[in-house]
């Protein structure tokens, strides 16, 4: 079977054929339709991912249909139509999974199209509802509001009955994050902090995967008792910030990984997606997000255009 793994002597992504994999005792497999590509896996080939990373082939999540199960496993799972949730493995034609991590793809959307949902949806949901427990009226800022976790964000925000705003890279991104939600944004070229705080604006959440750069601005904006995720290190790793904004607002700040997460936290996650998430998407009143449809002889360039910064939402590659 393909699949996209990581040379680690060259730091690049290559495609490779191996045999496809068995399916052990409690294990499912799933015919991969589709599978989404994420910031994680420019981490991930570079060798900067933080944490361990036990798999080399890359694909954080997959959509596509159970054909095998395990001893243990009802066979009422074989033919299901699926979305997982993924330490690693989900760019290729065959994944090997618990069940616990995948969860019934979506009514109403296709399902090469559904390959887009579990990793942006389940990291919105982590950070903003389950860690940050944000409220109605709150107000959220979310970096990087044209990304795929942006969107998901911005969509995910409205539907808890918070307000959402957002930085980006470029006009036609700052459109786009207001078309799918976003009350205001500004461009991240710009004085961001000083703009948001001439409106009067103080934030309750503020999403940010860029870390050290960021850090000091943010502490800046946020309000009393704020809650400050930092889910990605686009700025770098280390930082001087402010501690006496930490103490006089009462802040909380926290970093989160979903990768590295439990199944048992991702079992979790999938279940609110399902109960949250999905009604909406069959209601149409979130949008999926995935803007580029890839080939997998595209992926690299792909990549590159997510490097440097181009992508808007979300990305797949179909495998059939």
């Amino acid at each position: 079977m393909r699949v996209l793994s990581v040379n680690n002597a060259k730091a690049e992504a290559e495609w490779q054929e191996l045999p496809s994999p068995k399916v052990e005792k409690g294990e499912i497999r799933i015919q991969v339709e589709a599978a989404g590509l994420n910031r994680a896996d420019l981490l991930q080939i570079k060798g900067l991912y933080p944490g361990k990373v036990d798999n080399p082939i890359l694909g954080l999540e997959c959509s596509g249909i159970i054909d095998q199960v395990g001893e243990g496993i009802d066979e009422a799972w074989l033919g299901r139509k699926v979305c997982a949730l993924l330490r690693g493995g989900g760019i290729a034609d065959y994944v090997v999974c618990s069940p616990s991590v995948v969860v019934s793809a979506p009514s109403g959307i296709e399902l090469s199209l559904a390959a887009g949902l579990c990793e942006t949806w389940c990291t919105a949901l982590f950070n903003l509802w389950d860690q940050a427990k944000l409220v109605p009226k709150e107000r959220v800022l979310i970096h990087a509001g044209a990304s795929g976790v942006g969107v998901a964000a911005i969509q995910l925000a409205r539907l808890l009955g918070a307000t959402p705003f957002i930085t980006c890279g470029s006009e036609k991104k700052l459109q786009y994050c207001l078309d799918r939600g976003a009350e205001a944004g500004v461009l991240r070229t710009q004085d961001w902090a000083a703009y948001f705080r001439g409106l009067g604006l103080q934030f309750d959440v503020i999403l940010d995967p860029v870390g050290a750069g960021y850090l000091n601005k943010d502490l800046s904006v946020a309000g009393n008792a704020a809650r400050i995720a930092v889910i990605g290190l686009l700025g770098g790793i280390q930082t001087e910030c402010n501690l006496v904004e930490f103490l006089s607002k009462n802040i909380t700040l926290f970093g989160r990984t979903l990768r590295t997460q439990p199944d048992s936290v991702k079992r979790r996650l999938l279940a609110e997606l399902e109960t949250i998430v999905w009604p909406a998407v069959a209601r149409h009143k979130v949008h999926h997000g995935v803007e580029q449809i890839v080939m997998p002889d595209e992926v690299l360039e792909a990549y590159q255009t997510m490097q440097q910064g181009d992508q808007f939402g979300k990305t797949i590659v179909l495998m059939r």
